[in-house]
């Protein structure tokens, strides 16, 4: 005897009439079949084109009250949409919104959205709103937009916006223009950004502080400050002061900007207008005045924090360690180091970063390597920076066999090398004479999707003259060239040197040509090896020297 499902089956065909609606009885246990195949079969998809007719199946009140028992659960909800994705078109781009209240919210919609990672949560109200007309709750909305901020995925903000766009609730509140406002200034938008603040200030809903101190940090990185005061005064008009928050960005990024007289002003500005100076800017100013080598001024600004009752973090410690690193004062960076453990701060991957990072910068690489052996017996995990800065500072001390067994220890580990790995070692190997190896790892690096530094281009260059190969390096200015990047005046000046001694003297002439079109002047020596080798070649070549003088 057949299964009570396939039996209820058969008298749903039975049943319907394709001239006709399915009645609501029909329409309900179609949808209680399908949603049991959903959960139940892992191949639902060709048993409910089997078991139900399509004009049951994919009829609106069908799909919805399936969709609505397999709520709020994400992964059957998620299967089931992709496939009513694929078997029904989407309404056209054009097609008119569904009146207010023509399509009730569905229960469970919400909960189900905010279950799904940021970029699946997009993906599944994309499905809802083209194929369904069923739009999360404006809350819901705005707080997918606010989990997609945190996964740094702007994009996903604006297809939420997107999809939200034929919803009753649309354009949706000060909340929705918040996130949208940050999402430009976190994709490289901040003047988009502001003019939906602007706009939103005029219908009378104040800008949120969030959100200006995102669009301030976003123009004050661009080095935009009269795009920050214009926002600031935006903030200001709409009675809404900006807070410390606001300010602690504009000093972060003036710091940032190699502009710490400026930061430090602004810093004392806040203060004498009795501003709440939190430990975070604290922090900034300290850390900002380490890189500026004011160790003193950082001191005192320490002193004061800690005055004002606030403990210092691990940002602050290794702000101070980090500057006694570079200044080669292992001792004082260590008492630093020593003091932030007593106050029961964990050594982490961050401070001993910081001193790698110095031990690599004095030269000390066993030191270095000391540290980064260390991590491991400690339980402390390596970051790419950890590897990048060994094999960069073991490239800059000539140790190129352990600069390759720390790259491949890199490979080795679940992290992806970067352009800042490659570079020390295509410098290096250029150096060594190993140019063809250092072509190899610039073709892997451009397969990983890296472009690499104009110097790494140079570097190449460089080394192919240096091992008498100078046609393969006019070959590889040729390629720099076509893609638009500019070698270095000393590139140019090596490359003709090199043609110039290896007889290649029309060659020569075609760089010492390109390299007069781009504003390059040729040096001393390598003017002298060329003018002797066209003074005592070909009488053809006599009237280039004039060219060559005149131009130089």
């Amino acid at each position: 005897m057949p299964p009570p499902w396939r039996l209820l089956a058969r008298r749903l065909c039975s049943a319907s009439d394709p001239t006709h609606a399915p009645t609501p009885a029909t329409v309900s246990a179609a949808a209680d079949l399908a949603a049991a195949a959903v959960r139940r079969t892992p191949r639902f998809e060709s048993c409910l084109l089997s078991l139900l007719p399509r004009a049951v199946l994919f009829h609106p009140d069908c799909l919805r009250l399936t969709l609505s028992r397999l709520l709020p659960s994400p992964a059957p909800s998620l299967r089931f949409l992709l496939f009513v994705s694929s078997h029904l078109p989407a309404p056209a781009a054009d097609a008119s919104p569904a009146p207010e209240g023509a399509s009730p919210p569905l229960a469970g919609v919400d909960s189900f959205l905010l279950r799904l990672p940021p970029p699946l949560a997009a993906d599944a109200a994309d499905l809802l709103a083209s194929h369904l007309r069923i739009y999360p709750s404006l809350p819901a909305l705005n707080a997918a937009s606010h989990r997609a901020l945190r996964a740094s995925r702007p994009d996903l903000v604006f297809r939420h916006f997107s999809a939200f766009s034929a919803s009753p609730a649309f354009p949706g509140d000060a909340g929705t223009v918040a996130c949208l406002a940050r999402a430009c200034a976190a994709d490289g938008r901040p003047l988009d950004g502001l003019h939906l603040l602007r706009d939103a200030a005029r219908r009378g809903s104040p800008p949120s502080a969030d959100a200006v101190a995102d669009l301030v940090g976003a123009f004050a990185a661009d080095g935009n400050f009269g795009k920050v005061s214009e926002t600031l005064h935006l903030m200001i008009a709409s009675g809404c002061p900006a807070n410390t928050v606001v300010y602690q960005r504009i000093i972060h990024q003036l710091f940032a900007q190699g502009m710490g007289g400026e930061a430090l002003r602004v810093f004392s500005e806040i203060k004498l207008r009795g501003y709440d100076i939190d430990r975070v800017t604290y922090t900034t100013v300290i850390d900002g005045l380490c890189k500026m080598r004011r160790i003193g001024d950082a001191r005192k600004m320490w002193d004061e924090m800690v005055d004002r009752g606030f403990e210092p973090n691990e940002y602050a410690y290794c702000s101070l360690i980090d500057y006694y690193c570079k200044a080669g004062d292992f001792e004082k960076a260590h008492g630093v180091y020593d003091e932030m453990l007593e106050k029961g701060m964990k050594e982490s991957t961050v401070s001993c970063n910081i001193f790698i990072a110095g031990f690599c910068v004095h030269g000390m690489m066993d030191e270095a390597v000391a540290v980064f052996d260390g991590m491991v017996t400690k339980g402390i995990e390596h970051d790419v920076l950890t590897y990048n800065t060994l094999i960069q500072g073991l490239c800059k001390v000539q140790k190129f066999s352990l600069a390759i067994g720390m790259y491949e220890q890199l490979l080795s580990s679940d992290l992806e090398p970067t352009v800042s790995t490659f570079t020390p070692l295509v410098d290096a190997m250029c150096e060594e004479g190993q140019v063809d190896d250092a072509v190899e790892l610039i073709k892997l690096m451009r397969a990983k999707g890296l472009e690499p530094l104009v110097r790494s281009n140079d570097s190449v260059i460089n080394g192919f003259c240096r091992i008498s190969r100078s046609d393969e390096g006019m070959s590889w200015l040729a390629g720099m060239l076509k893609r638009n990047i500019k070698p270095r005046q000393q590139t140019f000046n090596t490359l003709v040197e090199s043609l110039s001694t290896s007889g290649r003297l029309d060659d020569a002439l075609l760089v010492l040509n390109i390299m007069f079109k781009v504003g390059f002047e040729l040096d001393r020596f390598a003017c002298t090896i060329l003018v002797n080798k066209l003074c005592t070649g070909s009488v053809s070549y006599s009237h280039k020297l004039d060219d060559i003088l005149v131009s130089n």
